[in-house]
C-alpha cells in the first residue's frame, strides 16, 4: 500500500510538473509579464506606439503611466472608449476591458492615491454598470484602488484611506499556473508561436512601430487608446447580435436586469458627488447599444434595468451638473447598425460623432 501510494505521489508530482513547467513556459495571459508591462509604459511615456502583446497586466499599465502622467482630463471605461479618437488637448484614456463599476472606482482611485486628481473626467457607463455584478470588479492588480475610492466617497481622508492599499490583498494570479484549463491554454500558446518566442524575456517582445504601421495592426497609443479595430462584416456582426439574442444572456447585462442595484447607484453617485466637491469637471458618456439588441431589449420586461439606468444616471448628473453625452438609444444619436466595428464597439470616428451627441 506504502509503495502505491509513493508511486501515485510521483505520478502526481510528474504531473503537475509538466502542467506547471508548460504553464511558465508560454504564460498566454503574461500573469508573469510585468517586465514587459514596464517595458511598455517607458515605452509609452517617451511618446511611443506600442504594438499589444495581446493578454497584459492593464491594471499595473494604468497605474505605471499615471504615477508619470498629470493630464487635464482623464477617460475612464470600458474598450468602449479605447478606439475613440478624442478630441481633448492633454488627456489619457484609462480603458479597463471589460470593466465594472468597481473597475471605474479603481481607475479614480488610481488618481486620488496619488493626489492627483485631474480637472476633468469623462467616465463611460455602459449599461450594465448598475446591474448587481458578482464579485468587485475584473481587474485584481488594482482592486485595492477601488476600496481606497470607496474609502473616498464614504467621506474618509486621504491619509485614513491610505493604508488599504498597503493592506491590499495579493495577487492570487500566480495559482493559474496550476491550472489544467490555463495548460490548455498554453499548448494552444506554444503551438501558435512555438517554443523559441515563449522563451523569450517577454521585455524584449515589446515592440514600437510608426503611426503608419500603426493603422493595421493592434497598438496602444501614449494617450492610452487603442488602434486596429477590425471591421467585422455585417452578416458577422447580425449573427451575433441575433445570437445573443436567442441565447437569452445578453453578456454582461446577463440573463435579466430589471431592477438596479441600490449598492451600485449609491457608489456611483458617490463618485460623481466626490468628484464634483474636489472641483473635478464629471463627464458621462453612455455608448449606444446595437440597434438589434437595443429593439430587443426596449421590448423585454427582463431588461427594464437598462432604460431604468439611464433615466437615473441623467436624474443623478442633473443634480450635480455633469453634461451626459450619448445615449443607450441608438436612434436617438443617430447610429446604425453600419456604424459598429461588430456588435459591440461603434466605429472610432462614428463613436466620437456619438460622443458629441447630448440629448436635449
Amino acid at each position: 500500500m506504502k509503495k502505491f501510494l509513493v508511486k501515485c505521489g510521483l505520478l502526481t508530482l510528474f504531473v503537475y510538473g509538466i502542467v506547471v513547467g508548460t504553464n511558465l513556459i508560454a504564460d498566454p495571459a503574461n500573469i508573469g509579464g510585468d517586465g514587459m508591462v514596464m517595458e511598455m509604459a517607458d515605452r509609452l511615456l517617451d511618446g511611443e506606439i506600442v504594438v499589444s502583446p495581446g493578454d497584459y497586466n492593464e491594471g499595473l499599465l494604468q497605474k505605471t503611466i499615471l504615477e508619470a502622467k498629470s493630464p487635464e482630463t482623464v477617460i475612464i471605461g470600458s474598450s468602449s472608449v479605447l478606439y475613440i479618437p478624442w478630441e481633448y488637448e492633454d488627456y489619457q484614456v484609462i480603458g479597463l476591458s471589460g470593466a465594472y463599476l468597481w473597475d471605474d472606482l479603481a481607475a479614480v482611485g488610481l488618481l486620488e492615491a496619488e493626489g492627483d486628481l485631474p480637472e476633468r473626467i469623462v467616465i463611460c457607463i455602459d449599461p450594465w454598470i448598475l446591474r448587481k455584478d458578482q464579485g468587485v470588479g475584473h481587474h485584481d492588480s488594482i482592486a485595492g484602488y477601488g476600496r481606497f475610492e470607496a474609502l473616498m466617497i464614504s467621506g474618509s481622508s486621504r491619509e485614513e484611506a491610505l493604508p488599504v492599499l498597503e493592506e491590499s490583498g495579493k495577487d492570487d494570479s500566480w495559482k493559474e499556473f496550476l491550472s489544467f484549463s490555463y495548460f490548455q491554454s498554453s499548448v494552444e500558446y506554444i503551438h501558435k508561436w512555438g517554443f523559441r518566442y515563449c522563451l523569450t524575456p517577454s521585455p524584449e517582445l515589446v515592440r514600437s512601430v510608426s503611426a503608419e504601421e500603426a493603422l493595421g495592426l493592434p497598438c496602444i497609443l501614449p494617450s492610452g487608446g487603442h488602434t486596429g479595430l477590425t471591421k467585422d462584416s455585417q452578416g458577422k456582426i447580425d449573427g451575433d447580435a441575433n445570437w445573443l439574442i436567442e441565447s437569452g444572456h445578453l453578456d454582461a447585462l446577463g440573463e435579466e436586469f430589471s431592477e438596479l442595484s441600490p449598492e451600485n447607484c449609491e457608489l456611483l453617485e458617490g463618485l460623481i458627488r466626490h468628484l464634483t466637491e474636489e472641483g473635478v469637471e464629471v463627464e458621462v458618456y453612455l455608448p449606444a447599444i446595437y440597434p438589434a439588441i437595443y429593439e430587443f431589449i426596449d421590448g423585454s420586461e427582463l431588461f427594464t434595468g437598462v432604460e431604468a439606468s439611464e433615466a437615473w444616471i441623467r436624474e443623478t448628473c442633473k443634480k450635480y451638473f455633469a453634461d451626459v453625452h450619448g445615449t443607450y438609444d441608438p436612434s436617438l444619436s443617430g447610429v446604425g447598425r453600419e456604424d459598429y466595428s461588430d456588435w459591440l464597439h461603434i466605429d472610432p470616428e462614428k463613436g466620437l460623432q456619438e460622443y458629441n451627441f447630448i440629448l436635449e
